[in-house]
């Protein structure tokens, strides 16, 4: 590849914007969403959004879906109680 050509791709793949999300992304979300704490204007605004959505910002909402995530198995319940303190002393 010359020097000319490489410019021309490179300029084809960083023109600048910030690239879309991928579609594993917008999958995951869509697939998370349903199973959160999150408000339902949040809800409502990141579908709404989601064919905009770059990948640095669907990472974000993906992170920040995780850290809101409520989960259906008990086990899954337990964990996350247990990991937010529900279960320390509080006398201590």
């Amino acid at each position: 590849m010359t020097n000319n050509n490489f410019d021309e791709w490179f300029d084809d793949v960083v023109d600048g914007n910030p690239k879309l999300a991928e579609i594993w992304q917008l999958n995951y979300i869509e697939g998370i969403i349903n199973y959160t704490s999150i408000p339902n204007h949040e809800r409502t605004d990141i579908i709404n959004n989601l064919n905009e959505l770059s990948e640095i910002e669907a990472d974000k909402i993906l992170a920040y879906l995780k850290e809101n995530e409520t989960y259906t198995d008990p086990k899954h319940q337990y964990e996350q109680m247990r990991k937010n303190g529900v279960f320390t002393d509080r006398d201590s």
